[in-house]
């Protein structure tokens, strides 16, 4: 557009606005010159430029001034204005430049789409004549709002939506979610249908943190957290997915990339919390002991999560994350003076997410054969399910190296990795085989799973041997008092 633009016409026929500082003398000749420039800036400086029109022009013109083409020393002032692009195109030196705190060039223009023949194209005009420089270091455009048929909003045409009809009955957050949800870069529709779904996509947000802050209510980060080294595979797991989700939020804040911020982190709120992690977390920290060691590590990796996600989230959700700051144990004051969390090295990285990536697709099939025993009323919940799996060497050798408790994150009572030849009725998967039946025993009042070692305990008559263990060795007192009553 640089390249292609005409000549600039720098004077507008208004009768408002920033004033042309030329003065004529009484035969036509146009006065201007440093000298008068100079003293009308200091008018301006101290009065405005509205002076230009509340003084005649000998009291603009500097004291004693003359000129041998004004004999009777009479002088006018022009009536055209600096072109309104002239004013805007000039603030990096009339702001940037004058004003404390702010630096030249600026680290960043933001505006319209439509700027690119406007105020990003004055600015680069005036800023390369007078400097021989670009006055910004980066230049980012928006699209405009649109109803959702693509048609501009217009009170005429009815289409309009009003943010605070928005804010009233929605709030202000779903408004920024759904802008962060937008690509910006282009034109955007909306309709309160659109904003529904952000609404929608703000819920799950909202209450899987309300999940991990009710689960690390008991946890102290500084006596409680379990380091990386010594959490469970899974876990480990996990954190390194977080830490590559943080990786990648802070590469995409650094291009304003909002839409690939909130696209990965509801991904990963939705897929690796909700729908994996915290699904199979209930059976470590509703029913393991309250410092056993794998709740907190667990709990390490909720906490985390929560105090990582607070951050990354606050330019786009600042209230809510607030909010949740609140409830984390961490010493900054507000989420919004915290740094930015940084990205770790994990030097296992590479091999950890290979395995389990492996094994998610073995989940995945697993989950399939649930649902097809389900479908059959073979089942009811996965927890009534008892599953065999019959592993190919490679697969073995996969799950044995990730060392996990596997039952534990397929939420199933029982789990059986068999060496022996898969049965004729096994399913087939990619690289395993399946069996799925129903679990013998009966349901245990604490854990839920059906287990054949109810009554193990004789202090302890309703629960599996597993919770009998655990209530024996954490809470005696309360076991001899008959607390399982």
């Amino acid at each position: 557009m640089i390249k292609d633009r005409g000549d600039w016409v720098i004077s507008r026929q208004r009768a408002w606005g920033v004033p042309l500082p030329i003065f004529y003398a009484e035969d036509g000749t146009p006065i201007v010159t440093p000298e008068t420039i100079e003293h009308i800036a200091k008018i301006f400086e101290k009065e405005g430029s509205n002076a230009w029109y509340t003084h005649t022009a000998k009291e603009l013109l500097p004291e004693g001034f003359t000129s041998e083409h004004s004999p009777n020393g009479e002088f006018t002032k022009e009536k055209d204005i600096l072109d309104v692009w002239f004013d805007s195109g000039s603030s990096w030196s009339g702001v940037m430049e004058k004003r404390d705190g702010l630096h030249y060039p600026a680290d960043l223009y933001l505006e319209g789409s439509d700027q690119y023949r406007g105020w990003f194209n004055s600015s680069l005009i005036t800023s390369v004549a007078v400097t021989g420089q670009a006055p910004y270091k980066q230049v980012l455009s928006q699209g405009f709002v649109l109803d959702d048929k693509g048609h501009k909003m217009s009170k005429s045409l009815g289409n309009v939506i009003s943010p605070n009809d928005v804010i009233k009955k929605m709030g202000a957050e779903i408004i920024r979610l759904w802008v962060a949800q937008a690509d910006t870069t282009s034109d955007v529709a909306v309709s309160m249908g659109i904003l529904q779904q952000s609404a929608e996509s703000y819920r799950k947000i909202r209450n899987t943190f309300r999940y991990m802050l009710a689960n690390t209510s008991d946890f102290d980060p500084k006596e409680n957290r379990v380091a990386y080294d010594d959490l469970r595979s899974v876990d480990q797991y996990v954190e390194v997915k977080l830490n590559d989700l943080i990786k990648e939020c802070l590469a995409a804040y650094d291009k304003f990339d909002f839409t690939t911020v909130f696209k990965k982190v509801f991904n990963f709120i939705s897929n690796d919390l909700s729908a994996f992690y915290l699904d199979f977390a209930k059976d470590v920290l509703y029913i393991e002991a309250e410092n056993s060691h794998a709740r907190r590590s667990m709990q390490t990796v909720i906490y985390d999560a929560a105090v990582k996600l607070s951050k990354i989230l606050t330019p786009i959700l600042p209230h809510t994350m607030e909010e949740i700051w609140g409830f984390l144990k961490e010493d900054e004051e507000y989420v919004q003076l915290a740094n930015m969390p940084e990205v770790e090295n994990y030097v296992n990285h590479d091999e950890l997410l290979e395995n389990w990536a492996k094994f998610m697709k073995l989940r995945d099939d697993v989950l399939k054969a649930l649902e097809e025993a389900r479908d059959k009323k073979l089942i009811g919940k996965s927890f009534e399910a008892a599953v065999t799996i019959y592993p190919d060497k490679e697969t073995k050798a996969m799950l044995d190296e990730l060392d996990a408790d596997f039952r534990e994150i397929l939420i199933v009572s029982k789990l059986t990795i068999s060496d022996d030849q898969a049965p004729a009725d096994a399913e087939q998967l990619a690289n395993a085989a399946v069996v799925v039946k129903h679990a013998e025993g009966d349901v245990c009042p604490r854990c839920r799973m059906i287990r054949t070692d109810i009554g193990a305990d004789p202090k302890l008559p309703m629960l599996c041997g597993r919770c009998a263990e655990i209530l024996e060795a954490n809470y005696p007192e309360a076991v001899e008092e008959g607390l399982e009553k």
